[in-house]
């Protein structure tokens, strides 16, 4: 980004910054940035404002002049706006978040795509990717889609008037979630025992000392708090759940030093719901332990379910690591985690993964920079979801597959492959960014078989041991 174009940019910020009183000052800052030249540029940079001042959370500033970037096509068409390229522009406009969105074509279908970055973390805490079925409005999918992701009362997806004959399903929106959002249905709020404590510390000693057997316990975060690594272990009891969810808005909570946040063991269900953000520790350094470096949540014989509004982001150790346990992803977030190792997103090793819906996208590892497969006794069914923008050095953009007696079976949602989107799609590329070729962009089966998938593996897209259309 040239000298002159961020000057611009201070220069425009402080004409077109709107009152903070109007909005009260404890509300971050947000700005807008519409990704590309589409038409009606305006009227949808307008759409989102609204909507973001509509959620309450934020409190918006006019800056025109972050759209500057979009008159550098080259750049834009070579990948090089990333995240954090449009951070630094939200960084000089006075924003603390820039709301991007983005619409693209794939095999002669639209999507959109709009997400929140943080201008701190550099990183979109909130993603959403979606079909544009013909005779769409993309104005009232943006609405849908950030009010969905704030948590907003939305009602049902906006639908296709009945003239244009379209009325499928739209593939990309996660299948269990679309269903209930066309009926008009919302997915139930967990019942079970509210936790006591004033702090999410205390509620965590509480569960310590008084978790029983066969038990769902609802722990409400309140605030963006800090805490130190848990073990989540209640010896002698069994089927035990518990439930971490936002109270009041998004709430994150942060690792106060290195570690793992939750360690999840036997006979013990840790599920991430609505509004709530697990962001590690930048000095994070965990040990590689049975294929896996420890992640940010860490799964041994346990379970981790994770629901829309749930994020796990930031943690330079890897997000999710899998011992013998199984991880649900039904929805939520997955992004800019990394390893030394493989998996920065999801590592499996003798476990099961199996995501339905959700998006895993800008993380990075040595192999598998979204999801590593370790090569005994891991399994990775994917069934709906996104996997995107995850960047590997050696194998497997996206997904890498060890082989051996594991098992990848893909029936279902999106792994996106440089070749056939140099923006979106999951890289392979060396410590100097250089793009390599035969690594699998999108998936990689083997260093032995050698099997590989470059470009997009869609919705449509089946993959297994025998069968998809590998590229070799």
């Amino acid at each position: 980004m040239t000298a002159l174009l961020r000057s611009f940019v201070k220069c425009a910020v402080a004409l077109c910054v709107l009152s903070a009183a109007a909005f009260g000052q404890s509300k971050p800052k947000a700005a807008v940035y519409i990704m590309g030249n589409p038409e009606g540029r305006d009227a949808i940079r307008s759409a989102v404002n609204t909507s973001l001042i509509k959620s309450g959370k934020y409190q918006m500033i006019a800056v025109d002049a972050i759209d500057l970037v979009a008159q550098e096509q080259k750049r834009q068409m070579s990948g090089s706006v990333s995240d954090g390229d449009i951070a630094a522009l939200g960084r000089d406009a006075g924003a603390e978040y820039v709301c991007v969105v983005q619409r693209s074509e794939l095999d002669g279908t639209s999507y959109v795509a709009t997400r929140m970055v943080s201008v701190q973390s550099k990183v979109a805490e909130f993603a959403d990717m979606v079909e544009l079925p013909p005779g769409g409005k993309i104005i009232d999918i943006i609405q849908w889609q950030i009010g969905s992701m704030l948590g907003m009362p939305v009602g049902p997806r906006p639908a296709v008037p009945a003239a244009s004959g379209y009325s499928a399903v739209p593939a990309s929106q996660y299948s269990e979630q679309t269903a209930a959002a066309a009926s008009g249905k919302t997915e139930p709020v967990i019942q079970g025992t509210a936790v006591p404590g004033g702090s999410l510390a205390q509620k965590l000693a509480w569960l310590q000392k008084s978790a029983d057997s066969h038990n769902t316990y609802i722990v409400d975060v309140n605030a963006d708090e800090r805490i130190a690594p848990q073990k989540l272990e209640y010896k002698g009891a069994v089927n035990v759940t518990v439930v971490l969810r936002g109270i009041g808005g998004n709430r994150t909570v942060r690792l106060s030093s290195k570690g793992t946040m939750f360690d999840v063991r036997e006979n013990v269900t840790l599920v991430l719901d609505n509004n709530i953000t697990l962001r590690g520790h930048s000095g994070n350094d965990n040990p590689y332990r049975f294929g896996c470096v420890e992640g940010m949540v860490s799964i041994t014989s346990g379970t981790l379910k994770m629901n829309n509004g749930a994020a796990i982001v930031d943690n330079p150790s890897g997000a999710v690591s899998l011992y013998s346990g199984t991880f649900e992803m039904t929805g939520g977030l997955i992004s800019g985690n990394s390893t030394p190792r493989g998996g920065g997103g999801v590592c499996i090793n003798q476990a099961t993964f199996t995501m339905t819906g959700g998006i895993i996208s800008g993380n990075k590892a040595t192999r598998g920079g979204g999801v590593n497969i370790g090569q005994y006794l891991a399994t990775f069914n994917m069934r709906d979801g996104l996997i995107s923008g995850n960047t590997a050095a050696e194998y497997g953009g996206g997904v890498f597959w060890g082989s051996g007696t594991s098992n990848f079976t893909k029936t279902g949602g999106t792994i996106i492959g440089h070749n056939s989107d140099p923006v979106n799609g999951n890289t392979v590329k060396d410590e100097e960014g250089n793009v390599l070729a035969r690594k699998g962009h999108a998936i990689y089966y083997s260093i032995y078989d050698s099997k590989r998938k470059e470009t997009t593996a869609g919705p449509k897209d089946n993959f297994s041991r025998n069968g998809g259309a590998w590229d070799q």
